[in-house]
């Protein structure tokens, strides 16, 4: 299989892809640069792994929480590779992305709790668990709650954040980028692919839909 995924969501934006069983990767800005970076870095993995979008499996897209603009962006753009090469969509959440990537620690937790920054002095946390050859599969629907109840809301569960620090207790930070995680994870089990354009995932409304009264 190959494998496109592309993160513009998490604090750890990239392009990964997954061809000949290698891993290509191409790191991108953490800020509004990411949108004129990101298709260039989409050229450069294909060349390196000398290979075409159309020879591709799957673009696999973090789709939130994470950035407003970057979650915007990182969908649009798959949707687009996707209408112009028919390679299919899946759209996975970036909290499942980030939990993909501390499976791979040898004799890593059985279960973990993935958190990002959801702002306003809150996190976004959710409950996975872990388990060899499958797909991190969620415990719970994702929660925004204070950052000083984050312990409570994981319940025990080793804590995986974006950046480091972010929760101010000991909690794990991948080495491996959620792309390069998204990537590994869709070509081991890939799912049923979007039928249309995949939907946001969003830690809370944006300004202008909480000054409208939106919850």
């Amino acid at each position: 299989m190959q494998i496109l995924a592309i993160d513009t969501a998490s604090p750890r934006p990239a392009v990964s892809l997954l061809a000949g069983g290698a891993l290509f990767e191409e790191t991108l800005p953490s800020d509004r640069r990411s949108s004129e970076a990101l298709l260039p870095a989409i050229a450069r993995v294909l060349a390196a792994a000398k290979t075409r979008l159309e020879d591709c499996t799957r673009v696999a897209v973090c789709s939130g929480p994470g950035s407003f603009t970057g979650i915007r962006i990182g969908l649009a753009t798959a949707w687009g590779l996707s209408r112009a090469s028919g390679v299919p969509v899946e759209a996975v959440s970036t909290l499942e992305c980030m939990a993909e990537a501390a499976a791979h620690f040898p004799l890593g937790p059985e279960r973990v709790a993935a958190l990002l920054d959801a702002g306003r002095g809150e996190l976004v946390v959710e409950r996975f668990a872990l388990a060899a050859g499958s797909r991190a599969r969620s415990l719970s629907p994702a929660v925004r709650v204070p950052v000083g109840e984050v312990a409570a809301a994981a319940s025990g569960d080793p804590l995986v954040e974006l950046p480091a620090g972010l929760s101010g207790t000991p909690a794990v930070v991948p080495e491996r980028t959620p792309a390069s995680a998204l990537a590994l994870a869709v070509a081991r089990a890939p799912r049923v692919p979007s039928a249309g354009p995949a939907s946001a995932s969003y830690s809370r409304p944006s300004a202008a839909e909480e000054r409208h009264g939106s919850s």
